[in-house]
């Protein structure tokens, strides 16, 4: 199967893609005519509609599909396509995942290992919580006790390791470790930083080793250096332009130590490599950690209206199940970028949704609900 052939089903071309793309369209053009009319300032439609890129891919077993919207930026009038980078954000944690399900394979690391093992005790210390530690698995699923960012925090700011640690070791949990599901951004980034010290080598170097290079995911990578954003040179010239508010915005900046929970960019051909894999239309030597990070370890909630479905977390990833049904998914939300991916492993389909517009402009539950129950029952 061919994971790159966008001309593979009978006309009309990209029919499903093409169907989601214009359904994703009217959610975030018609929250901002929403928000146009509500306010005095009616040139938010006519920069929205026309400068926010957006991409969407779908894979099956007889193929892919994809379909762009937009253009690069305001400046570049090359239209994006399934070769169009774009931030990722949350996304990332999914493949951080995926390494510690790897690096347990393999006996380097263990879930319930205690997170202070791999952190120098010199630097930093790990709250508990009357005498419960955080383990790896907690970091992975979300049930550390540790908020989604430290009291203080500062996003888009560049924080030294040793600031990022001095975070850590001043913040109370919220609750016992391994009870509680609360969505923390600062945990999957201490898990992503502390598999990168117990490999020896920077998280950039550890993703394309277990990943990337496995999965031949070329225009994929890590977008920080220590001080800095710090793009490759041969993916500037395809990296789609953020917006907020229908303007264009830079990268936002994420310090090294925690880059792993939201500093990677990829494009929905490789994406699409990604899901494949997720739902064995590909095989390769990290089929065991991947699957054994859609294993449910924890209820999450509730994120669709439907209510007979149910939020559950597995290693990384969001596992909604419900009437003998079950998909797996994550979103990644960042300044000037909003991205969906999802797969149902029964029915081996997955989609992919990158867009260059802010998380805030528009309803990301709307985007939820069009993702999730297409893939439950499509």
């Amino acid at each position: 199967m061919s994971l790159t052939n966008n001309s593979i089903y009978p006309s009309p071309k990209n029919e499903i893609s093409n169907r989601i793309m214009e359904q994703f369209k009217e959610i975030i053009f018609g929250q901002a005519l929403e928000s146009s009319n509500s306010s005095s300032n009616n040139s938010v439609v006519p920069n929205w509609s026309t400068s926010i890129p957006i991409v969407v891919g779908f894979v099956s077993p007889q193929g892919t599909q994809v379909s762009g919207y937009g253009n690069i930026s305001d400046l570049d009038f090359t239209k994006v396509n399934g070769d169009t980078v774009f931030d990722i954000a949350s996304i990332s944690k999914t493949f951080v995942a995926i390494i510690l399900a790897d690096m347990v394979d393999q006996g380097l690391v263990k879930l319930n290992d205690p997170i202070e093992k791999y952190l120098p005790s010199d630097k930093v210390t790990v709250p508990s919580y009357e005498g419960h530690k955080i383990t790896l698995e907690h970091l992975a699923t979300h049930t550390s006790g540790l908020p989604d960012f430290p009291t203080g925090w500062i996003r888009n700011h560049s924080y030294t390791t040793q600031q990022v640690y001095g975070f850590i070791s001043n913040t109370t949990l919220s609750s016992e470790p391994g009870t509680k599901a609360n969505y923390s951004d600062i945990g999957m980034g201490v898990l992503g930083h502390i598999l990168s010290l117990r490999a020896g080598i920077s998280f950039d170097e550890l993703v394309k080793d277990r990943i990337l290079k496995v999965l031949a995911m070329n225009s994929t990578g890590m977008r920080m250096n220590s001080t800095e954003v710090s793009v490759p040179e041969n993916i500037k010239s395809k990296y789609a332009r953020g917006h907020i508010d229908g303007k264009a915005v830079s990268l936002e900046f994420i310090p090294e130590t925690i880059e792993s929970a939201g500093a990677m960019y990829s494009t929905a051909n490789d994406l699409l490599k990604y899901l494949a894999a997720n739902i064995e239309l590909l095989q390769t030597k990290i089929d065991y950690p991947i699957q054994e990070s859609h294993s449910i370890r924890h209820s999450f909630g509730q994120s669709l209206d439907d209510k007979s479905f149910r939020d559950n977390i597995g290693l990384g990833w969001t596992v909604t199940t419900g009437l003998g049904k079950k998909v797996i998914w994550h979103t990644g939300s960042i300044d000037g970028y909003t991205s969906i991916i999802g797969f149902n492993p029964s029915k081996q389909i997955g989609l992919v949704l990158l867009c260059g517009c802010n998380y805030d402009d528009f309803s990301t539950p709307k985007m939820i609900n069009l993702v999730i129950p297409f893939l439950l029952y499509y």
